[in-house]
C-alpha cells in the first residue's frame, strides 16, 4: 500500500527536476494525465511546464519578470563558443531535415557527419585540429543537454549514431538562433 500523503504525480515532478521528460520515459503518461495539476504546482514556484506532446517531450522553464530576473531555481549554464556553434548547427540541421524529409519523423546523424559539419567553420584555422580532438567531448555535452540521444554501440566512433532531439527547438528558439548566429559572427 502506498503513502496516502504522496501526490499521484510525484514521480513526474521529481523527474522534471532532473531534466526533460520524454515520451519513452516511464512517467510520460502520468505527466500527461496530471498535466494541469503539475503546471499549477510549478507555477507557484515561478516555473512553467512546457509540454510538446506531438514531439514527445516536456521540460521546466523559468518565468522571467520584466527585468529578466528569475527566482533562480534552475541554474543557467554558460556555453563555450564550440558548444554554442554545435547547438546552432544541430538546430539548423533539424530545420533543414523538417523541410526536406517529410517521410521520416526523426533526424539521425553520425559522429562523422557532425565532424564534417563543424569542420567547415574551422578550415585552415589552428583551432581545427583542437576542435576535431574535442568533438567527442562536445558530443557528450550535447547528450548531457538532451539535444542528442545515442543509438547503439558502433564498432568505431566515426559510425556512432545520434538522434537530434526536437527539444532543441524549444530550448533554442528562432530568436535565440538568430542571436547565437550574430554572436558567433562577432566572435569570429
Amino acid at each position: 500500500m502506498g503513502n496516502p500523503d504522496l501526490l499521484p504525480y510525484a514521480v513526474s515532478i521529481i523527474r522534471l527536476l532532473q531534466g526533460p521528460v520524454y515520451s519513452e520515459d516511464k512517467c510520460w503518461e502520468e505527466l500527461l494525465l496530471y498535466r494541469w495539476e503539475i503546471m499549477a504546482h510549478w507555477r507557484q514556484l515561478g516555473l512553467e511546464l512546457i509540454v510538446e506532446e506531438k514531439d514527445g517531450y516536456a521540460f521546466l522553464h523559468q518565468v522571467e519578470d520584466d527585468n529578466k530576473n528569475t527566482i533562480g531555481l534552475i541554474k543557467r549554464i554558460a556555453m563555450t563558443y564550440e558548444q554554442t556553434l554545435m547547438c546552432v548547427l544541430l538546430r539548423e540541421w533539424l530545420d533543414e531535415f523538417e523541410v526536406k524529409d517529410t517521410d521520416n519523423r526523426n533526424l539521425y546523424v553520425t559522429h562523422r557527419q557532425c565532424r564534417e559539419r563543424i569542420e567547415m567553420f574551422f578550415k585552415g584555422s589552428p583551432n581545427e585540429v583542437k576542435l576535431v580532438k574535442n568533438l567527442d567531448s562536445l558530443i557528450k555535452d550535447m547528450l548531457g543537454f538532451g539535444f542528442l540521444k545515442k543509438f547503439g554501440e558502433p564498432e568505431n566512433q566515426e559510425d556512432a549514431r545520434y538522434e537530434v532531439r526536437r527539444i532543441i527547438k524549444s530550448r533554442i528558439t528562432a530568436d535565440k538562433l538568430l542571436e547565437f548566429k550574430q554572436n558567433l559572427e562577432t566572435y569570429v
